[in-house]
């Protein structure tokens, strides 16, 4: 018997699958019998993991036999709303799910970090709504929020700001990210003692190394947060955050000995806390959102835009653009911010070791340890730190270019020279902590290459 958390789990999965063809009224078992004879969802397919957790779940029929309905496609609103409901067969239970981030809707991602509100969340607030009223929605039904990542965030949104709230009876936010303190003392302003209830229906599902849930404040209760485990390799970062490895497990081929994911209709089991990764993306998060609100919006802009250029739109979905104020917001205060918190936090570090070495060096170990170095890949990292320096060099003498250059009359404005001083010392400032590390790297490089000469002279004397 599968739980309304792993129920709504498993529909998030469904949404990334994109699948646009389904008419309003087909259960999941009829979608999945169209969908097992497109080459997408087959085994290699792109959309082959979805499908694996998806069609096994449907084994039970509180999952295959769900209907879909109430496609936001196919009632006018825009791509970036992209939400659906799925409802039992006597139409007791209804749970209305929010995909994530869809193509063109990272720069509001960013915008909420900064905003009371954006109009991709508002936009979620009117299909719900709509939905309600379309459907008659009653107190007698249970009616279940969901969301993942973005559409978490969407779906919590419309828990703490719909007229409708006492009919949610949950709402799953499965990795969905914060929001603004203007958000949040807003909706302390306006609803009062009822902040609470609407915030209590709300339970947090996120990966143990999920680096998004952590952005913005959250307003989920500590004690319903859950983790879940998501074992993803090393290498393969944008698992950490894909809502499937939640399903996953590593297994070794029998064939080849090599350890592969395998995909499963349940989800994962509980762990007790954060990942390496999810530790240090909430103390990043946490440091960012300490930023004053217009430094905070530049970087996050910035952020969020370099996101955005993975997919098809250059501009966010309502045509937001990246300013050059937010290019060098995100480049004097964002760029040292993340330098900062990766190298000089117990978070970074640790979280930086497991990425390079592929594994924690947070246990005690017993016993000699045989550590291999690669010379010439450490001094070729130090090589390209100094080269990092020199390329800021250049910006920051560029700096003091212009400001010699500049007009008397402006050279009297102290406000503009002053800002220019320090955005060179800014630059100076990282200079020299690229310099540090690259003759750390070269140091330690020493270090390894006498010890391993010491040994050698011991092997020779034997």
């Amino acid at each position: 018997m599968l739980t309304d958390e792993e129920i709504s789990m498993i529909l998030n999965t469904y949404m990334y699958m994109d699948y646009k063809e389904a008419d309003d009224g087909m259960t999941i078992n009829e979608i999945l019998s169209d969908l097992s004879t497109l080459d997408d969802y087959k085994e290699g397919g792109i959309h082959y993991g979805e499908y694996s957790v998806l069609s096994q779940a449907a084994e039970n029929p509180e999952v295959g036999e769900l209907i879909i309905g109430n496609q936001s496609h196919l009632m006018n609103f825009d791509s970036g709303t992209n939400a659906c409901t799925f409802s039992t067969k006597d139409g007791s239970s209804i749970y209305v799910v929010f995909r994530g981030t869809g193509d063109g809707e990272w720069p509001d991602n960013g915008m909420g970090m900064t905003q009371a509100s954006t109009i991709q969340q508002e936009r979620a607030l009117a299909y719900f709504e709509t939905v309600v009223e379309r459907e008659q929605i009653t107190e007698a039904q249970k009616l279940v929020m969901t969301g993942h990542s973005k559409g978490a965030n969407k779906a919590q949104y419309v828990v703490m700001s719909t007229k409708y709230d006492n009919l949610v009876d949950v709402c799953y936010n499965v990795d969905g990210q914060g929001f603004s303190e203007m958000a949040v003392d807003g909706w302390k302003a306006e609803h009062g003692e009822g902040y609470e209830e609407r915030r209590n229906k709300i339970v947090g599902i996120f990966g143990e190394n999920d680096y998004v849930n952590v952005l913005g404040n959250s307003i989920v209760v500590e004690d319903k947060m859950h983790f879940v485990k998501t074992p993803v390799k090393v290498d393969n970062f944008a698992g950490y955050h894909d809502i499937k490895y939640m399903f996953a497990t590593l297994e070794k081929d029998p064939v080849t000995g090599e350890m592969v994911t395998v995909f499963h209709g349940r989800k994962n089991s509980y762990v007790d806390e954060k990942g390496k990764l999810g530790s240090y993306a909430a103390l990043l998060s946490a440091a960012m959102m300490e930023l004053p609100p217009e430094k905070r919006d530049g970087c996050a802009a910035s952020l969020m835009q370099m996101m955005e250029l993975a997919g098809e739109r250059k501009t966010g979905i309502n045509g937001e653009k990246l300013t050059l104020s937010d290019i060098g917001d995100f480049l004097g205060t964002g760029v040292p911010l993340i330098t900062n918190t990766l190298l000089f936090t117990a978070e970074g570090r640790d979280m930086l070791y497991q990425a390079l070495g592929k594994k924690s060096f947070s246990r005690d170990v017993n016993g000699n340890i045989t550590v291999m170095v690669n010379y010439s890949g450490i001094l070729q990292q130090a090589q390209e730190l100094l080269k990092m320096s020199e390329r800021i060099k250049k910006y920051r003498n560029e700096i003091e270019s212009v400001r010699s250059r500049l007009p008397e009359f402006m050279k009297n404005s102290w406000l503009l020279c002053h800002k220019l001083g320090k955005e060179a010392e800014a630059l100076d400032r990282e200079i020299r902590e690229l310099c540090k590390l690259s003759e750390m790297l070269e140091n330690v490089t020493k270090i390894y290459m006498i010890k391993d000469n010491q040994a050698a002279d011991e092997i020779l004397m034997l």
